[in-house]
């Protein structure tokens, strides 16, 4: 790989100039709306999401840009803001980003719009497990009152509360879900933080119910 090293962004320290493709599993690092932005990048294959329709195409490197061939996509119908995302993710493929790489984050960059991206685990590694999700979230106390998921893993267990989230699950009050996720063990958590991490894989099943 020949790179050459420079600058600190977001106070990591980014690798540019590279010849190979910067391959993994990527999510929007800090994104304004849910789900986030996700890119999976494998050999000379890419596959985009933004929400909506998954886009996918051929992917290469020339110096520093990535250059994604033509983009096909499933055919859903995007409205509102899950259309605009789907554009705009759309346009920043197309535009031969320039890459700024680390090992845990990714900055794609075209004139003055920069999005960056954090590194998955290998999802085929996690531990998978199914679990029920309530429709309604119940008051529960962290370091301050806050509203929690009510989950379970078997429709004879009573509910329980989850004081963390479910990264790339977008909960929406008054559906009732069934999920498939990945879980990840986190090395040396804070005190007041989980030592699990939780990464959704599939959304089973969704059922409107209405707050019960």
């Amino acid at each position: 790989m020949k790179c050459l090293q420079s600058g600190v962004i977001a106070m990591s320290a980014f690798i540019i100039g590279c010849t190979t493709l910067p391959e993994g599993n990527w999510q929007e690092s800090a994104p304004m709306q849910n789900p986030p932005m996700t890119l999976d990048i494998q050999k000379d294959r890419i596959s985009a999401y933004a929400g909506c329709n998954r886009m996918f195409g051929s992917a290469k490197m020339s110096g520093e840009h990535l250059v994604v061939g033509q983009l096909a996509s499933t055919m859903m119908a995007c409205f509102g803001e899950g259309a605009d995302r789907e554009e705009q993710l759309k346009q920043l493929l197309s535009s031969e980003p320039q890459v700024q790489l680390s090992d845990t984050h990714l900055v794609l960059s075209s004139g003055e719009i920069s999005y960056v991206f954090e590194k998955m685990p290998d999802m085929s590694k996690g531990l998978t497990r199914f679990i029920y999700v309530a429709p309604e979230k119940a008051e529960c106390m962290g370091v301050a009152p806050m509203e929690c998921l009510q989950i379970r893993e078997s429709e004879e267990e009573p509910w329980a509360l989850h004081f963390g989230n479910i990264e790339g699950f977008d909960f929406q009050e008054g559906n009732a879900y069934r999920l498939r996720i990945k879980e990840f063990d986190v090395p040396n958590p804070p005190a007041d933080a989980s030592s699990k991490r939780w990464i959704l894989d599939l959304i089973v099943e969704t059922e409107w119910v209405g707050n019960e």
